[in-house]
């Protein structure tokens, strides 16, 4: 027991540390000697330097630096990443002395902390070539080590493009500033690596879960081919290699091709399969589609089984992140169409009904139960009588024929309720804060939550951790990144049956993708939005595709269900409210296909927003291409004035700054990326 609680202690110091490369420390307070040449301390040093890149379930989720969802308490956390200020000392976290939140969206700004565990990483490695440990534990661990250097590596230039390779251990008094690399030098040392872990690691089926093994490298090796193939990286217009990406090629796709084909043919041999239902790869420690997760304890962390639900109905969540209705409109009817074309079959009255089952599992959705709340009581309850607004002047001048509560210092602006026909005449919503009018009758910012990575069978607490894995890899991955090389090289019957293996899952059934051409893009674009929304690949995904300027500078959009009730009240012996309801009826605020669709009811319509970023008023009609022709897609029912924050695209958003921290230590050495 002493020993074990030795390991352990060593394990937790070397995770602690947060410091940026060009720092050294010494190897806490066990000598080099102890530590690298026992098998067991060994095995504890590797196994903190699994922890070296946060995993994406916290609060500040980069999903909501995207058109997926919004942040509520963002301002220090991914707003400022979201609305063109970002700059090298906005991303400096608090610990460092900026102000940056320094545990959400740690899985974006990643430069010091990766330079902190490839230190730890090339100490190992050049202490392993004397360990005196037995040859066969020396050689997975440094395979192990080899493949960990790959990933932070990996994960550094698909942020920052170029940067530096270090290799050796320095001493102190070494001069050990470095510049950065070329984009496709760190591409070809990280392959090396990945060559090297390859050759070191044990197969799957003689692995630990959890542990790297050779189908994790080439699941790794797939997942970078991907995107130095991309245009972000690998652009023909711009074709040299330099520090922001790579000489141009178009061999980097097949390079990408052959590397899906290795993780696929795998699967084909047996050793993965997609799981049976949509959530069995956040549900199900072994499920077959999982390639490479980071499995949780009950202590470590009270991850999305409490930070995603709903705060209200007593079930404990915080709710922290809300989806949008950017998100929601791409999810295909059940017949393969989406809600604004012809045929879909979509009903304005049901707008979330007969949609891909995907849906379901990932939203959390007005009137479809959720554990004990029976319709997610996240409406607008216009009743007789019952929802006030601050007894002030100018309220009272707005609202001339409010009841006034002089008790509470409020007012009732329809003492009767409203109706369809009260919006027809002319009545606005009621303002209900000063911070904003749309939360206070409304738990969800959006109308919408997440239903991805619940686990409805345990408990929501912050007492224990019930949230079981995140996948890092997963077999849809690598049959959408098949699809997408094979696309590219003019093999499309390859691509349609890789989108429509997913689209055959047990429990999504979906009608199979049969387009060709850049219809057959748009499926695969979509395919790979709706398997994987709010999974951190989104962020990655708009910009390798250089498609982020489209999509990341609309506003961040929402729905509101209002449930509108007339009649009149009265009040009981104790002053309560009672409504007399005489009418009710059900209002969406939802995006509206103007071409097939039109909803000539609608509740509370704007043209126009007004976007403070850029002082400039925008149409709420936005034009949206879908397998070759243009629709009309109308957010004027929808809510825009989410926070004071905004989203606005600028194009130094294609990478991430590198903090201004790190540029002052090398005194001008390390060169910042384009815009910043």
């Amino acid at each position: 027991m002493k020993k074990y609680l030795v390991i352990t202690l060593s394990a937790l110091l070397l995770v602690s540390c947060n410091d940026g490369f060009l720092d050294r420390q010494p190897l806490d307070s066990v000598s080099d000697e102890a530590v690298f040449n026992n098998a067991g301390l060994s095995e504890a040093y590797v196994n903190a330097l699994y922890t070296s890149l946060p995993d994406p379930m916290q609060e500040g989720n980069i999903s909501c630096i995207t058109d997926e969802a919004f942040f509520r308490y963002g301002g220090s956390s991914t707003r400022y990443m979201a609305d063109g200020t970002v700059t090298p000392s906005s991303v400096v976290y608090i610990s460092d002395g900026g102000t940056a939140h320094d545990s959400r969206t740690t899985i974006l700004n990643i430069w010091n902390r990766a330079y902190n565990r490839i230190r730890k990483m090339n100490t190992f490695l050049k202490r392993m070539e004397d360990s005196d440990i037995e040859a066969s534990v020396k050689t997975r661990l440094t395979g192990e080590v080899h493949f960990l250097r790959a990933w932070m590596y990996t994960n550094l230039i698909q942020r920052y493009g170029g940067v530096p390779i270090i290799k050796d251990v320095y001493a102190l008094g070494d001069d050990y500033t470095v510049s950065r690399s070329t984009f496709d030098d760190c591409v070809a040392f990280i392959k090396a690596d990945l060559d090297a872990a390859e050759s070191m690691l044990p197969a799957k089926e003689d692995a630990v879960l959890g542990r790297a093994n050779k189908d994790i490298v080439l699941a790794l090796r797939s997942r970078l081919t991907l995107f130095v193939a991309s245009p972000l990286f690998n652009d023909p217009d711009n074709p040299e290699n330099n520090l922001f990406h790579g000489a141009y090629s178009a061999k980097k796709w097949q390079d990408a091709f052959d590397a899906a084909k290795a993780v696929v043919d795998r699967a084909e041999a047996g050793a993965y399969r997609l799981a049976d239902t949509y959530d069995g790869y956040w549900t199900d420690v072994n499920c077959p589609e999982v390639i490479w997760a980071k499995y949780y304890t009950t202590t470590n962390g009270n991850k999305a089984q409490l930070l995603y639900p709903p705060e209200n109905g007593g079930i404990g969540g915080y709710e922290s992140m809300n989806p949008t209705e950017n998100l929601i409109i791409d999810y295909e009817m059940t017949n393969g169409k989406k809600f604004f074309e012809e045929g879909s079959g979509y009903d304005p009255e049901h707008p979330w009904d007969n949609r891909d089952p995907r849906l379901y599992k990932t939203i959390i959705l007005n009137f479809r139960p959720f554990r004990d709340i029976p319709s997610f009581e996240y409406c607008l309850y216009y009743q007789p009588g019952v929802y006030t607004v601050d007894d002030t002047p100018a309220n009272r001048s707005k609202y001339p024929g409010a009841d006034v509560d002089d008790a509470n210092k409020k007012l009732r602006p329809y003492p009767n309720g409203y109706t369809r026909a009260d919006f027809a005449a002319g009545k606005e919503t009621p303002d209900h804060t000063a911070k904003s009018q749309y939360m206070w009758d409304a738990v969800t910012t959006t109308g919408y939550g997440v239903n991805k990575w619940h686990i409805p069978t345990s408990p929501i607490t912050t007492q224990v951790n019930y949230s079981l894995m995140f996948p890092w890899f997963r077999l849809a991955e690598f049959y959408l990144n098949y699809a997408e090389a094979a696309y590219m090289l003019g093999k499309e019957d390859i691509t349609r049956t890789y989108i429509n293996k997913i689209r055959d899952r047990k429990d999504v059934l979906m009608p199979h993708v049969t387009e060709s051409g850049t219809n057959l893009w748009d499926r695969l674009v979509n395919e790979r939005r709706i398997e994987f929304a709010l999974e951190n690949q989104r962020f990655f995904d708009t910009r390798r595709w250089k498609i982020a300027p489209k999509y990341e500078d609309t506003p961040w959009l929402s729905s509101r269900t209002m449930v509108l009730q007339a009649g009149s009240y009265s009040k009981n012996e104790k002053g309560s409210i009672v409504p007399n309801v005489t009418s009710q009826d059900t209002l969406y605020r939802v995006a509206v296909g103007l071409d097939y669709h039109p909803v000539t009811k609608m509740s509370y319509h704007r043209d126009k927003y007004n976007h403070t970023y850029s002082k400039s008023e925008r149409s709420l009609v936005f034009e949206y291409k879908w397998l070759g022709k243009t629709y009309r897609i109308d957010y004027g029912d929808c809510l825009t004035g989410l926070a004071p924050t905004e989203k606005a695209w600028d194009d130094k958003m294609y990478l991430q700054p590198i903090p201004s921290t790190e540029m002052e230590r090398t005194n001008g050495q390390l060169v910042q990326n384009p815009g910043y």
